[in-house]
């Protein structure tokens, strides 16, 4: 062997990771918590900057797990100032636009407001498009107005904050999806803030409150609206909202207008509602055409009304793929064998299109079945029908489920391909049989 040779084999290692190209440096990144990201600085000199300039910060939850302690211990140690210093270094030493940033505030954590003000004023400045605020301690923040300067952004989501809209707010012109969790409003504060969003394409509303009105007048491009659990709200104006194909309302007011107008276009619909408005008035006289995907929740199937008003709304959905069924809980509930089931009558094979079908059912089983019997008859290509049955602390009653499975497995069906499936908490049946 030659010297040069032995010299080649016996010198210092090659550095090859130096010679990474920088989409694999990027991926290596992406897939490190925030603290392993700066670790690699040691790598090599090549490397010892590359975290500084990584355009997403993500301070999630895995990252104040690596600080969460027990405070019964001995040794416990209050991390709160480490962290509060780790963060405000690392966004200090970083160079370059912050495209994303994530805060997931960890209960046993609480974050002076001094250092987020700092924080968000800091982001504004970064060109942020990308910004998740997650407040999930026992302590209420107020939303630093700094926020409201980060011009860039196309993703909001925050939870957990008091908060108020400044009055020279210029909107945000780019924002496409803004999720609102937990979120008390002062007077005014989310028309302000839905007005200033043109191009809002995903708005999620969830038990919030400090308003009493939404209007998405001033969002005509929005395809996603979601709200749930606004107890105060008296009205949803949706007239001018006629590019939305995603509508969820769980709400305990009558006061929407303009469903007529978006529901023949909705291609996922999820309805929890306590007033029977929506079903008699607007659900019936207007054919879901479009609709792919219908989740009602708190249904009172021990009511024959409320079976009625359902069977008309799947009369209109022709084009029905997946439906799910959750039954609210009688507050005088008993188990009964079900009695024969309500011959519910249709022409054809109205639900030509559905594939899956959930129920999950808290109440005693007559209209239930009919429902069911209703579904196994008019669908044509229906593989799964689950139901699943939550008889809460009460005890199993085998008999009882036994007669429900067997009247299942009974049942005529459009499908001979349909799976039937009775679950339970500690029994469970499963059928898999063909029309007989």
């Amino acid at each position: 062997m030659s010297l040069s040779n032995k010299k080649a084999n016996c010198g210092d290692p090659i550095d090859r990771i130096s010679d990474f190209p920088s989409n694999v440096i990027d991926v290596i990144l992406e897939h490190l918590n925030i603290r392993d990201r700066a670790r690699t600085s040691i790598l090599s000199k090549k490397w010892r900057y590359i975290w500084t300039s990584f355009p997403r910060l993500e301070f999630d939850k895995e990252f104040f797990d690596l600080y969460d302690g027990d405070s019964d211990a001995e040794d416990f140690v209050d991390h709160k100032p480490q962290i509060s210093r780790f963060i405000t270094e690392v966004l200090l030493l970083h160079t370059g636009p912050i495209y994303k940033f994530t805060l997931f505030m960890h209960r046993h954590f609480n974050i002076k407001i001094e250092f987020l003000v700092k924080w968000i004023l800091f982001l504004s400045r970064k060109g942020v498009k990308h910004i998740q605020l997650v407040n999930n301690t026992y302590h209420s923040y107020r939303m630093p107005s700094h926020l409201f300067s980060c011009q860039e952004l196309t993703h909001v989501r925050i939870r957990q904050f008091n908060m108020s809209v400044p009055p020279n707010f210029c909107g945000f012109k780019s924002l496409l999806h803004l999720h609102l969790e937990q979120i008390k409003f002062q007077l005014g504060a989310l028309e302000s803030l839905i007005s200033g969003c043109p191009l809002l394409e995903e708005l999620c509303i969830l038990n919030c409150s400090g308003y009493e009105c939404v209007d998405l007048s001033a969002t005509p491009t929005l395809k996603v609206f979601r709200i749930e659990y606004n107890h105060a709200i008296k009205s949803i104006c949706l007239e001018k909202a006629k590019n939305l194909i995603d509508l969820t309302l769980i709400v305990y007011r009558d006061g929407v207008s303009g469903l007529n107008n978006v529901l023949p276009k909705i291609q996922r619909l999820t309805m929890g509602l306590d007033c029977k408005m929506l079903y008699a008035d607007i659900i019936h006289p207007t054919p879901l055409i479009c609709l792919k995907y219908l989740k009602l929740n708190t249904v009172n199937l021990d009511q024959r009304e409320e079976l009625l008003h359902i069977v008309t709304v799947l009369k209109g959905a022709s084009n029905l793929v997946e439906l799910d069924i959750e039954t609210c809980c009688d507050k005088d509930y008993k188990t009964q064998v079900p009695d024969h089931a309500e011959e519910l009558e249709c022409s054809s094979c109205c639900l030509s299109q559905l594939m899956t079908v959930n129920m999950k059912v808290k109440t005693n089983f007559k209209h239930v079945m009919s429902l069911i019997r209703f579904i196994l008859a008019n669908s044509s290509s229906l593989k799964t029908l689950t139901l699943n049955i939550d008889l809460g602390s009460k005890k199993s009653d085998v008999p009882i489920l036994f007669g429900i499975s067997r009247d299942l497995l009974w049942m005529e069906r459009a499908s001979q391909r349909a799976h039937v499936e009775v679950l339970h908490q500690t029994i469970e049946y499963h059928f898999r049989d063909y029309r007989w």
